[in-house]
């Protein structure tokens, strides 16, 4: 009895292993099946961990949950056998590049992916189930750094929405108007991504993403100059000296050195000890670069300069860089570019500065807005009708003390802006009745001629802001460094020459008439130019000219909001 039960319980573990190997076969097939698969990956995308297999650090966690729903969460790199496409190696190879656009690579997963590319070429897995979260966590992986990638080369490491978001916050919270008018079309990701799909053109599709604006370039190539001289250590610091032509001593030596670093010297060698007229024009040429007094001597605003780290300047640099993203347009054709804290215009040709001049750009309180538009006409002998916010800041007080105060100084007014207005007498109207909140109904319109804060030309480009480029009485402030004067117009040092560039090339009357008639003709003219000029109203920090890299002062405070955003 007792060998029968030991041959019955023999038989029964027999019986029973075979139907374990035959349940293990089993799901082995059912891996095997794209049902398991999209299971795991709709487990991964909604937060789930598999052992060491998770996405919870995805960028574009929303895009990429999105184009996997619409693919009933199907891989997409990975073909239904589970193999790897040949564009799996091709968005290895985009990632690695995203370095070369002053991006970190790392941002899109390089690391993470590597490790588990070469871990499922390699095929040391123990189960199917293994070898499938694997693949489709790389499969994840890969989708989100397309998708991740693509929005920072189009449209940078700045959300744009937000920083529009921040900047009407604080207009209101400080009352003042601030514009950054620089929008730009929307690209869909998900629509690129799917091409891929179709043509496997991985990195010919990522990289057409970015601008081809040479602003952009430049300050690419500086960013990565910068990273260089960062890397090897820096700046040298220049002491608290006073250095000018033939002055000696190792102090000298710092600031040759220093100015070798940044490309301002040619030639550096440790004997260098007296401050020649090499090293003085070495100076001049970082001072204009830096937008200061170009005296060659060392003083202490330009040793301030000098000891700003490399590091610092080259976050700056990287700001406008990601600014210079939203750029879409190559500006390679006729047009007016002003850059508001460099406080100067470039009239450019095919890329080319034609025309440059200095400006007097809004003050802090009234900053000039930031956008596009196109010049169509010009003005000669302008009126200049009071903004409101100088009639109740300036012009209210003076009235209420002398209402013959517009008389006197060649003002009219009006009871409204319209073509069908009539001009008042000031002396029939109650100034006490209003105050600096009051809504004024009238338009004070000051008369062409001496006063007249327009000058005797104005160039319009019509916008939304009511911001123009004009003459001005006021010459003296072009002497300065700073230029943020003004109530958000742009006024030009030079206007006649910018009339007369603008007359031999965009307009029917030679400049020689033009000016004649200003000159005889005292009532506002308006002259129509042959074709529309682009105007760019712009705010670089840095930027790259033929000097090199430059930079100035953040006057409006844009690069603070920025880099609080930049992710």
């Amino acid at each position: 009895m007792h060998k029968t039960f030991i041959q019955a319980f023999f038989l029964l573990l027999l019986l029973i292993s075979g139907a374990f190997a035959n349940w293990v076969d089993d799901l082995g097939e059912i891996q095997s099946k794209h049902v398991a698969r999209q299971s795991y990956m709709r487990g991964l995308l909604l937060g789930q961990t598999y052992g060491v297999y998770n996405v919870s650090d995805l960028r574009s966690k929303a895009l990429v949950f999105k184009f996997y729903e619409q693919r009933d969460f199907r891989t997409f790199w990975y073909n239904g056998m589970n193999e790897p496409d040949l564009s799996v190696v091709d968005m290895i190879a985009a990632i690695k590049r995203a370095r070369n656009e002053g991006l970190d690579p790392e941002d899109y997963h390089l690391a993470d992916i590597d490790a588990l590319y070469d871990e499922v070429q390699d095929g040391t897995f123990y189960t199917q189930k293994e070898y499938n979260l694997a693949t489709i966590t790389l499969d994840v992986m890969l989708t989100d750094a397309f998708l991740s990638l693509a929005h920072d080369l189009y449209e940078g490491l700045i959300d744009y929405q937000l920083f529009q978001r921040k900047l009407h916050r604080l207009a209101e919270a400080r009352e003042i108007k601030y514009v950054w008018d620089t929008p730009f079309k929307k690209v869909d990701y998900i629509g690129l991504l799917k091409k891929i799909g179709q043509n496997g053109q991985v990195e010919e599709a990522l990289y057409s993403l970015v601008t081809k604006n040479p602003l952009y370039h430049n300050l690419l190539d500086a960013y990565n100059r910068y990273k260089i001289i960062v890397a090897d250590g820096g700046f040298v610091q220049i002491p608290r000296v006073t250095l000018k032509l033939g002055s000696k001593g190792h102090a000298v030596k710092l600031l040759a050195k220093r100015l070798f670093q940044s490309d301002d010297l040619e030639y550096y060698d440790e004997e260098y000890t007296v401050f020649d007229k090499q090293l003085q024009d070495a100076l001049k040429h970082f001072q204009r670069r830096m937008g200061l007094w170009v005296s060659g001597m060392l003083d202490r605003r330009t040793r301030k300069a000098l000891n700003v780290p490399a590091h610092e300047r080259l976050k700056i640099i990287k700001l406008n860089l990601e600014r210079a993203r939203w750029e879409k347009e190559t500006m390679d054709c006729s047009c007016v570019f002003v850059n508001i804290p460099a406080f100067m215009m470039y009239f450019l040709e095919n890329g080319e500065i034609a025309l440059k001049m200095r400006v007097v750009v809004g003050k802090k309180t009234n900053p000039t807005p930031i956008f596009k538009a196109y010049m169509s006409y010009v003005v000669l002998n302008p009126t200049w009708s009071v903004p409101q916010s100088i009639v109740k800041k300036e012009m209210l007080k003076r009235l209420q003390e002398d209402p013959d105060y517009l008389y006197t100084r060649h003002f009219k007014a009006y009871d409204g802006w319209s073509k069908n207005r009539k001009e008042i007498d000031p002396f029939e109207i109650d100034w006490y009745q209003y105050d600096e909140n009051s809504d004024l109904p009238f338009n004070f319109v000051k008369q062409p001629g001496a006063g007249n804060p327009l000058g005797k030309v104005k160039f319009m480009f019509p916008n939304r802001y009511a911001v123009y480029m004009h003459d001005t009485n006021e010459k003296k402030l072009f002497k300065r460094s700073v230029r943020a004067f003004s109530h958000g117009c742009i006024r030009l040092q030079n206007p006649q020459k910018m009339l007369e560039f603008v007359a031999d090339n965009f307009m029917d009357q030679p400049y020689e008439s033009i000016k004649q008639l200003m000159n005889k003709k005292k009532d506002p003219t308006s002259l129509n130019l042959t074709e529309k000029i682009p105007v760019y109203i712009r705010y670089y920090t840095s930027w790259v000219n033929e000097e090199g890299v430059n930079f100035r002062s953040d006057i409006y405070g844009y690069d603070k909001i920025m880099f609080s955003l930049m992710h």
